[in-house]
Formats: structure tokens, sequence, C-alpha cells
């Protein structure tokens, strides 16, 4: 496996690290091209959330994907326009990198959670705004996610951060404390969309059941492919639900109490190999 971490720009806090499958010399292993994986994990824009980072890149590496995880700029340094350009050149450098990482460079996902779910929604949302690609040099095409698979998301940021001030510290995080309004993705929603996976618990106590149900419907509208799972049990932040994630004796049970959860994962495997026409990786 190729597992190392690399800086987005110079003198960038962000960082982007690999976890890539290794090149099998047996023909039936040699997979040329496999769909690339981003993830970004939670953290309400303050810090990020371990749990839903390496666990996350590792379950999915399993499943024959290589995965790689986006460590975003939070605190202060979460401001905009600033971190949709982190996400946009996490993109190009897995896409640019494509033929040294065996990656397919027209199946690269964004898989948030909580706050890293908002950017990927951003990305998918924005990544055509005008001047956004010409100030990385690049085109649109370029920065564009060709799926987003996205967990636990406010697609209407300003009205959940204002319900939700113990939890989005606004002191924490600029972007939040700002109510940016690029945040509320809803707005920016149109045919320009890539595919969605979406995924959310019913009584998630941070970010209402009707966000997910929100951008289901923009996806109706629009004639887009999207899948969306509302699971009854459950609690926010609960990541793959597997021993990786599970970094104590209560997040353990929570994921016991409700194993209807967990199967987001192998639902969200089949919906990508279904969505990039592979059987199998």
């Amino acid at each position: 496996m190729l597992h190392k971490t690399i800086p987005l720009w110079e003198d960038s806090a962000a960082t982007l690290t690999t976890y890539i499958h290794d090149q099998s010399s047996q023909g039936d292993f040699q997979i040329q091209s496999r769909p690339g994986i981003i993830v970004m994990p939670g953290g309400a824009y303050a810090f990020l959330s371990d749990t839903e980072a390496e666990p996350v890149a590792l379950t999915f590496l399993k499943e024959g994907y290589n995965t790689f995880v986006l460590r975003y700029s939070v605190g202060d340094a979460c401001t905009y326009p600033e971190i949709l350009e982190e996400v946009s050149l996490a993109i190009w450098q897995v896409r640019s990198h494509a033929k040294e990482w065996h990656t397919n460079p027209d199946a690269i996902v964004l898989m948030g959670f909580s706050a890293g779910a908002c950017l990927a929604a951003m990305s998918a949302t924005q990544w055509n705004t005008p001047g956004l690609a010409e100030r990385l040099s690049l085109t649109p095409e370029d920065i564009k996610p060709n799926a987003g698979v996205i967990a636990y998301a406010p697609w209407d940021n300003t009205n959940t951060i204002q319900k939700n001030q113990e939890f989005y510290n606004p002191d924490a995080a600029k972007i939040a404390k700002d109510c940016t309004p690029e945040l509320d993705f809803i707005h920016y929603a149109g045919p320009h969309m890539p595919p969605l996976f979406i995924w959310h618990n019913r009584y998630d106590k941070f970010v209402p059941a009707i966000n997910p149900v929100m951008i289901a419907g923009k996806m109706i509208e629009y004639g887009l492919p999207f899948e969306l799972h509302l699971f009854q049990g459950g609690e926010h932040g609960m990541s793959v639900c597997n021993n990786l994630s599970s970094y104590n004796a209560e997040a353990k049970k929570l994921n016991e109490e409700n194993p209807n959860v967990r199967m987001w994962v192998p639902m969200c495997v089949n919906w990508l190999n279904k969505l990039f026409g592979i059987e199998s990786i």
C-alpha cells in the first residue's frame, strides 16, 4: 500500500493522505485503475474527527477503492472561498496523479461526514463557480467531483447553525461564525451536480432529518441520479459503525444497538460500483 501524506500547497496546513493499493504481479489481480474516494472528516469546522478519517479510508480500501483523507483547514483558518479551494485542489491532486496512483480520473468521489459532508456538498454544488478554477490555474472540469457521498450534512447551514450554537461554536470557526451564505448549499443545487449517495439518522439531534429530504427533492427536480437512506435509529457521528470507528465503549454500544445503520457501507459500495459500471474491484 502506498501510504504517504502530502501538503495541498506550499505553506498550507491542509494535507492529503493516500491509501493506495499495491499493484499485483499476478494477471488476475492486476487492476490498472480503481475509483478514488476522498474522505473528509467532520468536527464542526473546529477540529477533525479521527473516527471519520482513517477508519473510513481503511474500510473502503478493503472494498477495493483507493482512498485519500483530506485534512482541511479548521478554526480561524477555515474561511470561504479558501476552504472550497482546498477541496478543489484535493480533487485535482488525485486526478493529476491518476496514472501514478492507478486511480480512475473519471471516478473521483467526495465522501464527507458532518462538516466534512458540508464541504463535499459545497464542492458538488459550487465546483463551477465563476473564477474558482481560474484562481487555481485549472479548468472547472479539472475540479469537478464525479460523485458525492454525504453523511449527516445540513443543506441549510444558516438555519442549522443558528439553532445549534453550542454544537457549532461560533468562536471556533470563522466560516460558521460568519454564517457564510455559500454554506446554504440547497440554494446552489442544479443540473450541474454529480450523482449523490446520501445517508442520515432520523433522530440526529444536531442536524434535522429534513436536510437530506430537501436535497433529495432537488435531485428529483433536476432528474439527477441519487440514493437516500434515512435510518430509524442511531445518532450523529456514527461514521462507518465498525470496530475501527468505535473509539470508546459508548460508541461501540451505539453501533451494537443500531446494526441497521452500518448497512450504509455495503449499500454505498454497491451504488458506487453500479454508478461506475464495475462488477467488483
